[in-house]
């Protein structure tokens, strides 16, 4: 399983990260690009793959900077007087929202190089900038998923890791 879990995350190898959504707590790395249509007809501009993260991680930059997963319940940084409300849970309000898009937009080089799993179910995809974004769960927090990776292009791939150990 060891192998066709690697197989499954080597496919994210030259693929640019594109944009970094997020829903509440889950931040999604999108990778690539393809479009999805809505049954309403809306068309989405969407990662060819998309690893969906719901534990902690960082993405560390080669210059010393990190973007943490708990920076999602601290303001964003804003010019004048800071709004005097504050919900984390509007996408963009919070500053790992505002880190990650001013990233995404500024760098050319977000490229996977190599993906490796890590120790307690834990992943480490490295950039060609440099970069490295690591996924850690937390082993005093199980969950039924920490992460996944899927496909938006609807040819089935869908690889990720739970407390009860690899999905595929």
């Amino acid at each position: 399983m060891q192998q066709t879990l690697q197989q499954a995350l080597d496919r994210m190898k030259g693929l640019p990260l594109t944009k970094a959504t997020r829903n509440e707590l889950v931040q999604y790395f999108h990778f690539g690009s393809t479009h999805y249509t809505t049954s309403q007809g809306l068309v989405l501009d969407i990662g060819e793959l998309t690893l969906a993260v719901s534990c902690p991680w960082e993405l560390q930059q080669q210059e010393g900077a990190a973007i943490k997963h708990n920076e999602v319940f601290m303001r964003k940084r804003e010019a004048g007087l800071p709004s005097t409300k504050f919900d984390w849970k509007v996408p963009g309000a919070n500053l790992r929202d505002q880190r990650l898009l001013e990233l995404v937009k500024e760098s050319k080089n977000l490229v996977v190089e190599r993906v490796e799993l890590l120790e307690n179910f834990g992943l480490a995809v490295q950039f060609a900038s440099g970069a490295t974004l690591t996924v850690s769960p937390d082993a005093a927090k199980p969950a039924e998923e920490y992460w996944q990776l899927f496909s938006n292009t609807g040819d089935g791939l869908k690889a990720g890791a739970g407390k009860d150990g690899y999905i595929l």
